[in-house]
């Protein structure tokens, strides 16, 4: 029972104690509910006053079991009662420090409880002090060993109930962008946001580890508004942020992550467009072997997410079209650079030199190489030389000719 030697005389008197408090159990358990509850006021917000009342016996008869049987601190567990009782103050949402305190409370009460009971039940002529302080040893070890079990059954019931919440989350979300009879007030009711409203869209791929932080960080620099997080699988999530206004530009996010955001757009039809976007800015950025912490906007890879819904399609058509000027090497750059600006301006030569920053008579030695290179002038199928221009620039060294694809 304790870490020193107590004597058979101490233990049978400790039993004899126990013993006449067991039929005041249900009595003593629902005051030490009373204290915890007066003490404690977020159980009662919680509406879980009366599982404290329940806990609280079910604790003080196993704490009394366990003083007359004189159980050894290695064989103290939480009786099944307990441990339901635990995981249902888990589902009402009770915190785990709450639930610890209300063990530490109990544990204090019931060591006055004892004292007391020594006095009145240990008899004439008893060592009461060493009643006394073996009582208040089985006690205090007791809580030892049962606050940290119940910590465990806490946070196994916490995660099991998270996930059973994602789940349902994901599964309500997807609904949300494929159903067309949705009820918008009663989703939007589910998952705490409302579908009504205005928003964007973001899609996030984890590089490393849990990113919840750094996504959190990422939607609150667009918005003070609530947002609907979505982890869809172990490498993805979804997020919407509301707001009333354009959002400024959302900033690099964390090294964790690759980002995609969508445009905003206002109700389910909406909530639904700008994710599509934000995938498709997504597939682009993934194309373009976009690097951690980069965020990449649909706005501004509009035309490259259309034309590469089939990407195999689309580089085909970006290295026909390119020919030689495909190649992934700084001379092919330049020349792709100079063109791009060059239909930029409108065909001007000394718009195209001042945007660029060379002397025009450069712009006229670069366009002339890129017609060598062509083997044709450029204005010859402009619109779908301007196009695989547009989409080498997006889609980087993958819409390219590497020497090991020629």
């Amino acid at each position: 029972m304790t870490s020193v030697a107590t004597s058979p005389e101490t233990l049978a008197r400790v039993r004899t104690v126990a013993a006449a408090l067991l039929p005041e159990s249900p009595q003593l358990g629902a005051e030490l509910a009373d204290r915890i509850n007066s003490r404690l006021p977020e159980f009662a917000r919680m509406n879980a006053s009366a599982l404290v009342v329940a806990s609280c016996q079910a604790n003080s008869n196993a704490l009394l079991d366990g003083l007359i049987r004189n159980v050894p601190m290695h064989a103290v567990a939480p009786t099944v009662e307990v441990r339901q009782l635990t995981r249902a103050l888990v589902q009402r949402g009770l915190a785990l420090p709450a639930v610890m305190r209300a063990y530490r409370i109990g544990a204090q009460h019931w060591t006055e409880q004892w004292a007391e009971a020594v006095a009145v039940h240990a008899g004439a002529g008893t060592d009461a002090v060493a009643v006394a302080q073996a009582g208040t040893s089985f006690v205090l070890g007791w809580l030892d060993e049962v606050s940290e079990r119940l910590a465990e059954e806490y946070r196994e019931e916490a995660e099991r109930l998270a996930r059973e919440r994602s789940l349902a989350q994901v599964e309500d979300v997807r609904r949300a962008l494929t159903d067309p009879d949705l009820d918008i007030a009663a989703t939007s009711a589910r998952l705490g946001y409302d579908l009504a409203g205005r928003h964007v869209a973001l899609v996030l791929r984890h590089l490393a580890g849990d990113a919840g932080a750094a996504v959190r960080q990422l939607t609150a620099a667009i918005s003070n508004g609530r947002p609907l997080i979505v982890r869809v699988d172990l490498e993805t999530t979804w997020c919407w942020v509301p707001y009333a206004a354009a959002p400024s530009v959302a900033p690099a996010p964390d090294a964790s992550l690759v980002a995609a955001q969508g445009r905003p757009r206002r109700g389910l039809a909406g909530f639904r467009e700008s994710h599509r976007e934000a995938l498709a800015a997504l597939r682009v950025a993934e194309l373009a072997q976009c690097g951690p912490g980069t965020l990449t906007r649909y706005d501004n890879v509009a035309v490259a997410a259309v034309c590469s819904v089939d990407p195999e399609w689309c580089r085909t058509f970006v290295r026909t079209e390119l020919g030689a000027l495909a190649a992934d090497d700084d001379a092919a750059r330049q020349l792709r650079a100079t063109l791009e600006e060059f239909f930029a301006a409108n065909s001007n030569f000394r718009a195209t030199a001042a945007r660029l920053g060379v002397h025009h008579n450069t712009v006229r030695y670069r366009l002339e190489r890129a017609e060598q290179v062509l083997a044709r002038p450029p204005a010859d199928r402009r619109l779908a030389l301007e196009l695989a221009l547009h989409l080498a620039s997006r889609l980087g060294p993958w819409a390219l000719d590497h020497d090991d694809a020629r």
